[in-house]
């Protein structure tokens, strides 16, 4: 696969499929009826908000599983000074505590700096505040720093797994995908069940941390990328 063919699958229809997403969800007000759904069930008063699964176990335990994952790798890229045997990873390991830890810094950073409401801020869910779509915060710049989903870029900061796995050419790539893409899809739902967002919010993450991910691949493993790729073990 030559560089042409991996920036299209992996860059250029990864953005295609965000914005499309995007655009579908927002036509469909498909955050108002996901929402609207989840919010009835609990009889309108976000009973499951401090439910110990919810909060304790996926919420504050997904991330300091996260956050335990990355010291790990961060001790290995440590020890890999030290050790021969780990040497040859060392590239590996700093561009996965980079990707990672960069990737969750950046939705932060992005929570800040858009004004986008989580939904119990909104009358409509028992909040103060008139409901508006996520678009509409963003241009009118009327709520607060939950836009995109921070615990969701929890799990979705491991997509750099499966890059990761991809410049050793390993079938294991595949595993780390699944393993971030079902992370990051369990946080998400848990934060919509608890109010505190919505499915767009999720989706956004899913996407911004994919696109840091494989950027930072560019960065680190130019090279790589340059020479002909195994399409077999790119695709």
């Amino acid at each position: 696969m030559q560089r042409s063919k991996f920036l299209l699958y992996h860059f250029f229809i990864p953005i295609f499929l965000l914005v499309l997403l995007s655009i579908l969800l927002t036509i469909g007000d498909i955050d108002r009826i996901v929402t609207d759904y989840i919010y009835n069930i609990q009889e309108n008063n976000w009973s499951w908000k401090e439910l110990w699964i919810t909060e304790y176990f996926l919420h504050r335990g997904g991330r300091i599983l996260s956050i335990v994952t990355a010291l790990v790798l961060l001790s290995l890229l440590l020890l890999s000074c030290f050790k021969r045997s780990l040497f040859p990873y060392r590239r590996t390991l700093t561009y996965l505590v980079v990707a990672a830890i960069g990737s969750s810094l950046l939705i932060s950073i992005l929570k800040s700096a858009l004004a986008v409401s989580c939904p119990w801020e909104f009358e409509r869910y028992g909040g103060n505040i008139l409901y508006q779509t996520v678009f509409e915060q963003i241009f009118q710049r009327t709520g607060k720093g939950c836009f995109p989903s921070g615990h969701a870029s929890a799990g979705y900061a491991w997509l750099a797994l499966y890059f990761a796995g991809l410049y050793h050419q390993s079938r294991l790539r595949w595993i780390g995908l699944s393993i971030s893409l079902i992370a990051g899809t369990i946080f998400g739902v848990t934060q919509q069940l608890r109010g505190a967002h919505f499915l767009s919010h999720d989706i956004w993450s899913l996407g911004i941390c994919w696109l840091f991910c494989c950027i930072l691949f560019l960065l680190f493993f130019k090279q790589f990328i340059l020479n002909p790729l195994n399409s077999k073990a790119c695709v």
